[in-house]
C-alpha cells in the first residue's frame, strides 16, 4: 500500500504542510491554482534549515476573512474539487469549532483573529490540493511536538500550545508532546490540517519502505531543524521486517501465579482464555511461598488482546495482578490442513491432518484426533494404530 507519513518532530503549520508535500512531489501547478483561486499568491523556493535543504511555500496576501460563512464561500468558489474541497471545508470547520469552543460561542458566530488572514485559508486550500495530487492510499502521522513557553496574541500572552490548537488536539484525540524548544511549534491551522488529512496517528514509524522524503520549511530559525518531514512510502507485511524472519510475528505473554485455585477452575480458565482470543495457554505447577503448592498461568496473544485476557485471568482466579511481557518474537511455521484417505479393515476412511513447513521444508504431520477416534470407534481398532496409519498417509500426501 502506498502511504504518506508526517513526522512533526518540529511541529506543523499550514505552510509547512503544504511545502513538505510540494517537496515530496505534489503537483505545483494544481497547488498554485488552489492558492491563487482564494485570492493569494504563492512563492515556492528552496531554503537551508540547519543544514537540511527544504521547500519554503510562502503565501502572500493582505486580505482577511471575518466569518465562517465568508471563508466557506471563498473555498467553494476556488479551484478545489471533490475530496480536496471536502477536506478544505472540514479543516475550516475544525478551526471554527475550536475557536468557538475557546470563546464560548457557536462556530457560525466566531470572529477570526489569529487565523483570519486569508493566507491561512490559502494554506488550507494549497495543502488539501497537494495531498490529493499525490497517489497515496493512507496517511500516517507520528505524535506532534508542540513546543513550549508563551506566545503573544491579540489577547496577551498565551501558553503553548495555544487555546485553539489545544482544543483541536483534544477534540480529535491527536497525540502530542511538549518541547523540544520553548517556542510555538504547532499552529491552529497546522493542527486542523493534521486532524483532517491524517488517517491514523502512530507512536512510532510503521514498517515501511521509504520511496521519497520531503521537507517543508518553517518561517523561524530554531536550535533544531525547523522543518516538517513527509515520507512517501510503501508499507511492508510484518514478516518482512528486520529480525522477524520470514515466518515470525510479535506477541505478548501474560502470566500470573495462584495458590488457591482448584483444577476444575483452571480447566475452565483455559477454555475462557482460548475463547477470548489467546493463541495458547499453559498452566505449570509451582512451589509458592511458605511451601504452598500453586500454579503459574501463562497465555500468549496478539498485543491487542492484552487487556481482555488479563481481565479474564483476574476475574476467574481472583489474582490481584497479571504480568505482561511485551513484544515477544515468535517463530511460526507455515500450517495447512489436508484431507487424506486410509484403508482400515477393508474400508476407506477420510481424516484430516495438520501439515507444518518452514522455508519449504516439511517439518511435521499431525493427525486430527477427533477424526482418528471416530475411525477407531467404527472399526474397533486401537486408536494408536489408526493415528499411525493416518500420519503415514499424511506424510505421503504432503511430500509426494
Amino acid at each position: 500500500m502506498k502511504v504518506l507519513l508526517f513526522d512533526p518532530s518540529a511541529g506543523a503549520s499550514g505552510d509547512m504542510i503544504m511545502a513538505s508535500l510540494l517537496d515530496l512531489g505534489a503537483d505545483v501547478d494544481v497547488v498554485r491554482r488552489a492558492v491563487e483561486s482564494v485570492g493569494c499568491t504563492l512563492e515556492v523556493s528552496r531554503q537551508v534549515k540547519s543544514h537540511i535543504m527544504a521547500c519554503r511555500a510562502r503565501v502572500i496576501s493582505d486580505r482577511r476573512y471575518q466569518s465562517l460563512e465568508e471563508a466557506k464561500s471563498i473555498l467553494q468558489g476556488s479551484s478545489l474539487r471533490g475530496k480536496a474541497l471536502e477536506d478544505a471545508l472540514v479543516t475550516l470547520r475544525t478551526l471554527a469549532e475550536a475557536e468557538g469552543q475557546v470563546h464560548g460561542v457557536a462556530a457560525q458566530q466566531v470572529r477570526f483573529h489569529e487565523i483570519g488572514a486569508l493566507d491561512a485559508l490559502a494554506d488550507i486550500a494549497g495543502s488539501s490540493a497537494a495531498r490529493h495530487s499525490l497517489s497515496v492510499e493512507h496517511v500516517f502521522s507520528r505524535p506532534v511536538s508542540v513546543g513550549g513557553g508563551y506566545v503573544p496574541s491579540a489577547h496577551g500572552l498565551l501558553a503553548v500550545p495555544g487555546p485553539a490548537a489545544l482544543e483541536i488536539l483534544r477534540s480529535h484525540e491527536i497525540p502530542w508532546k511538549g518541547g523540544p524548544v520553548e517556542e510555538e511549534l504547532l499552529t491552529p491551522t497546522g493542527a486542523a490540517l493534521l486532524a483532517t488529512l491524517v488517517d491514523e496517528f502512530v507512536p512510532d514509524f510503521p514498517l515501511i519502505r521509504a520511496e521519497k522524503v520531503g521537507y517543508g520549511a518553517g518561517k523561524r530559525e530554531l536550535v533544531l531543524p525547523n522543518v516538517l518531514r513527509a515520507i512517501a512510502a510503501e508499507t511492508l507485511p510484518a514478516k518482512a521486517g528486520p529480525n522477524h524472519g520470514e515466518h515470525g510475528n510479535r506477541i505478548v505473554q501474560l502470566e500470573t501465579n495462584v495458590d488457591d485455585v482448584t483444577g476444575e477452575v483452571l480447566g475452565h480458565l483455559i477454555d475462557k482464555l482460548m475463547q477470548a482470543g489467546a493463541l495458547d495457554v499453559s498452566i505449570l505447577p509451582a512451589l509458592m511461598k511458605k511451601g504452598r503448592a500453586g500454579s503459574v498461568i501463562r497465555a500468549i496473544a496478539g498485543a491487542e488482546g492484552t487487556e481482555v485476557l488479563a481481565k479474564v485471568m483476574i476475574r476467574e482466579t481472583g489474582s490481584l495482578g497479571v504480568r505482561v511481557f511485551p513484544s515477544i518474537h515468535r517463530l511460526v511455521a507455515e500450517r495447512e490442513q489436508r484431507d487424506v484417505q486410509v484403508e482400515i479393515c477393508g474400508r476407506i476412511y477420510q481424516a484430516q491432518v495438520k501439515v507444518s513447513r518452514m522455508d519449504g521444508e516439511l517439518l511435521s504431520v499431525k493427525p486430527e484426533y477427533e477424526d482418528c477416534k471416530k475411525i477407531a470407534d467404527e472399526t474397533d481398532q486401537p486408536l494408536r494404530m489408526v493415528i499411525k496409519k493416518v500420519e503415514e498417509a499424511g506424510w505421503q500426501a504432503a511430500n509426494p
